[in-house]
């Protein structure tokens, strides 16, 4: 037994959650706070109260989902365990954050917990640096698996998170110069006719592009597609790209 494996024995590893939905930092927070091996000692629902609070003290692990903003508005979280926020503002980069974390702490680790299941945002947050990735579709055993991995300093990927990996990493997404120019206009909001015209292709041909385009990114619907686009950046000079439509 090494020495993590006996302290771990007498110690609760210190944990900040980071989710912008209060009722889940409030019931995950119970969950795990009524384990063996783990505590949450503190709460955020931004980004920005976390990295004040890390500069003041820093955690063993720190759990943060992926799609969260930098700010909103206060009062939203009343846990005597929960920080308040402050002003309204735009969503923040969470993989920036993470790599922040940990080039700034790096005895801090650092576990995604969130829903997305995509290829691309998976492969963009483990470049991060990050030490974990758990979808909240998980039993609550596996994130107190993975704080523990991640704590004795063991990188931990869900099992379900490999099989997307394993499966679509040969798969990356690659985009031919039509595909490109046509996704642009969809996150413009362009309808197919429109595109079309200026495009000077013919309506079900941007269809067909459209529906390859889901496919690709493994995504349901526009929506989506154009909302990871976005988020993740997934397309040359897409910051400079304005979505009204799916806001």
């Amino acid at each position: 037994m090494n020495e993590k494996q006996t302290l771990l024995k007498k110690y609760k590893i210190d944990v900040y959650l980071v989710d912008d939905h209060t009722l889940f930092n409030q019931g995950l927070t119970e969950a795990l706070n009524r384990s063996q091996t783990v505590h949450v000692s503190r709460c955020f629902t931004t980004l920005n109260d976390c990295r004040a609070a890390l500069v003041e003290r820093r955690p063993d692990v720190l759990l943060v989902d992926i799609s969260i903003p930098e700010r909103q508005r206060a009062g939203e979280c009343h846990s005597s365990k929960c920080e308040a926020t402050g002003p309204s503002g735009g969503n923040g980069d969470t993989a920036v954050f993470c790599r922040w974390v940990i080039n700034e702490y790096p005895k801090v680790r650092v576990v995604a917990v969130t829903v997305h299941d995509e290829y691309a945002v998976i492969q963009r947050m483990l470049e991060s640096g990050i030490h974990g990735y758990v979808l909240k579709s998980a039993p609550l055993e596996e994130l107190i698996t993975a704080i523990e991995q991640a704590w004795k300093g063991q990188r931990y990927i869900s099992p379900a998170v490999e099989n997307i990996i394993r499966h679509s990493s040969s798969q990356a997404v690659s985009l031919t110069m039509p595909e490109q120019n046509i996704l642009r206009y969809i996150c413009k909001g362009y309808s197919n006719p429109q595109i079309a015209d200026c495009l000077h292709l013919s309506a079900e041909t941007v269809k067909w592009y459209r529906k390859r385009l889901l496919a690709k990114f493994r995504v349901k619907n526009t929506v989506n597609l154009v909302t990871l686009v976005l988020k993740e950046r997934l397309l040359p000079d897409c910051e400079d790209i304005t979505s009204t439509q799916f806001r």
